[in-house]
């Protein structure tokens, strides 16, 4: 998906910071190593051109490996860009404001659960995440670590894997015992000195294809599935071991029956001589490296386990409500209004299921409605709580995942320089005239090429097997650095009802100057609201798709009381809906009230007239006895001015 920048961050952090600066060392010693050969190319040019040659081609090897190594190291150092749209959805995201990062998404296969999978689960009170375990294997795991089924997949094919590899090097061990019990008894006759080292290299190839498979098995980007484990790889072990001897004894017979005596008995001294290689050591070292693997990987996985939570609740709102409101508007308020307000930082909503009333008038004025619409929050952060002992093993445990892939890259350069160096001398041997000069001599010729591949063999296998249990113990590591959790508000609303239109209307008196006429619906409407806050994980990655794996459900919480919230703010809503239409700008009013003066002086009614002369003659009343008060008043004031004229002549 699209790098979304905003100034509010999500708070995510690099997680691979650790990690990283542990892989950048081993890189750099692995480049350093691959600086040796480079620089004997020179000296041993002249001297040995094929030698010099591979030189090169093991430092090239070497120094691409410790180059990869540290740009995969440096890419982990790098700032971890994270945008607003992360991490993935659930299902398909039809929010109008996201449609290029939906359709990403669905294109990239992250989307882990479809719209009605994820209403089921509500329903139901169900995580379909949790599936059954598939295969023989994968069941016996399963009821071993009864936890395992509530991790996610990453971490539970990581475990089959796991156990698959140490049942067949135990397997191995034990097929690799019976062969060896059967040659030293004497039990396969004369073919014994063929079984065992014949088995041995068998075995140690079907060994390593097996290590090999399982760390490829265990890299994140494989694990969107949970993957099925039989035990066919075990059966199969099972019949090599029987089966192999057996077969090697019946050619042995029928080759031998074809000879004479005599060459017969030479036949078996050149077997005793060349056929020198032996497993034990190899075996062992595979058993060693099963426990230098298995013992910090089961711990990890169970404190990991330990933070899985079964919890399946969910929170319901089931009720009949009469209501004088369009349905239409019940779902742009709860989209738009109620869960608009419980975005986290202002980031748009998942929208799953669009909501889409359909309408369906059956007469006029009257009809009814459904719809439904299904919602997530953006995901919020939410910080793993492991205990300092899990941090601390972790911590060890991706120490010595670097260390074996730098111990498998010092053995490859060893494994080179001892090749070359029995090649060197075999050759000699074979170019000398004396070699070949006696029966004893060839004998001894071909007894020191047994010891030579006995010791290439073994020092082969003991490379491979290294390298693969370093790449298992890094992925083991790598899949406990990367997972993130988030916690969201899932929710299901499906609402059903009927609804009629009605109409109302004020101010209709006859010398009314102005009325309003609203055309009011009338609702009865059933919400079946289901809510859920939900914890789900995922693993991040390092480049551009950090954030883009598939996101698993893990908890899904009952929230009664944000249930609670969100009902009333719902009915708040309700309530406070106008019906009637009023003015509420001042020039109107003012208006209204200048019309309604003008109506009162334009009213012809004759109990209008009566009224407006009963007033006229109250007020002419009041004018009289006024001017009557007045004239008393300059009367009185008169006959006061003539006494005073009689008193002062």
């Amino acid at each position: 998906m699209a790098y979304d920048f905003g100034s509010q961050a999500l708070g995510i952090s690099n997680p691979f910071k650790t990690e990283g600066k542990i892989r950048l060392v081993a890189g750099l010693i692995i480049s350093a190593l691959a600086m040796m050969p480079l620089l004997q190319v020179a000296d041993t040019l002249k001297q040995d051109p094929a030698r010099a040659w591979g030189f090169v081609a093991i430092g090239l090897f070497l120094l691409t490996w410790g180059l990869r190594s540290v740009a995969t190291a440096a890419m982990q150092l790098f700032r971890f860009y994270v945008g607003r749209s992360v991490p993935s959805s659930l299902a398909y995201n039809h929010s109008a404001s996201e449609r290029e990062n939906a359709q990403a998404e669905k294109q990239s296969g992250s989307l882990a659960y479809d719209a009605e999978k994820l209403e089921s689960m509500l329903m139901g009170r169900k995580n379909t995440t949790f599936e059954e375990p598939q295969g023989w294997l994968a069941r016996l795991v399963h009821s071993l670590i009864p936890g395992l089924i509530f991790a996610p997949y990453p971490l539970r094919n990581f475990v089959q894997e796991l156990a698959a590899v140490l049942s067949s090097t135990i397997i191995a061990l034990a097929a690799f015992a019976v062969a060896s019990f059967i040659t030293a008894t004497g039990l396969a006759g004369g073919a014994g000195g063929l079984i065992e080292p014949l088995m041995s290299l068998l075995l140690l190839i079907y060994l390593v294809v097996i290590w090999r498979s399982a760390a490829a098995n265990m890299n994140t980007g494989r694990n969107q599935k949970l993957h099925k484990k039989t035990a066919a790889g075990i059966s199969r072990l099972f019949v090599f071991a029987i089966v192999v001897p057996v077969l090697i004894g019946f050619g042995y017979d029928k080759l031998t029956a074809m000879m004479k005596s005599r060459d017969v008995e030479q036949l078996n001294a050149l077997l005793a001589d060349i056929t020198v290689f032996s497993a034990w050591s190899n075996l062992m070292l595979l058993a060693l490296l099963a426990v230098v693997v298995m013992v910090p990987a089961l711990f990890m996985v169970r404190e990991r386990l330990k933070l899985a939570q079964k919890n399946t609740r969910v929170s319901e709102f089931r009720e009949n409500m009469q209501e004088s409101v369009h349905p239409n508007e019940i779902f742009i308020n709860i989209e738009n209004i109620v869960l608009a307000n419980r975005r986290y930082k202002e980031i748009p909503n998942r929208i799953y299921r669009d909501f889409e009333p359909q309408l369906m008038e059956q007469s006029q004025g009257k009809g009814t409605f459904k719809g439904q619409l299904l919602i997530e929050t953006q995901p919020e952060y939410k910080p793993m709580k492991f205990s300092a002992l899990f941090r601390k093993i972790r911590l060890f445990s991706t120490i010595g995942g670097q260390l074996l892939t730098v111990g498998s890259a010092v053995l490859l350069y060893w494994l080179f320089n001892m090749g070359f160096d029995s090649f060197n001398e075999l050759r000699q041997l074979a170019l000398a005239k004396d070699t070949f000069s006696s029966q004893e001599s060839g004998m001894a010729f071909f007894a020191l090429v047994g010891n030579h591949l006995d010791a290439f063999l073994t020092m082969l296998f003991a490379f491979l097997t290294v390298s693969f249990a370093g790449r298992i113990l890094a992925n083991l590591t790598h899949l406990l650095w990367s997972e993130m959790q988030f916690s969201s508000l899932l929710m299901s609303m499906k609402t059903e009802g009927t609804y009629t239109e009605s109409k109302i209307s004020t101010g209709m008196a006859y010398n009314d100057s102005t009325r309003s006429e609203n055309v009011v619906v009338r609702s009865s409407i059933t919400p079946w609201v289901l809510t859920a806050r939900v914890v789900s994980s995922t693993y991040a990655t390092s480049g551009m798709q950090n954030l883009e794996m598939p996101r698993l459900i893990l908890e899904m919480d009952a929230n009664d009381q944000e249930l609670d919230t969100i009902v009333h703010e719902i009915r708040t809503f309700l309530k406070g809906r106008e019906f009637i239409a009023s003015i509420n700008n001042e020039q109107d009013l003012a208006n209204a009230e200048r019309i309604y003066q003008v109506n009162q002086i334009s009213k012809s009614d004759d109990g209008d007239m009566k009224a407006l002369a009963q007033q006229e003659a109250e007020a002419a009343a009041v004018l009289q006895q006024h001017q009557a008060d007045a004239s008393s008043e300059n009367i009185g004031s008169g006959e006061i001015g003539h006494d005073a004229e009689r008193e002062n002549p």
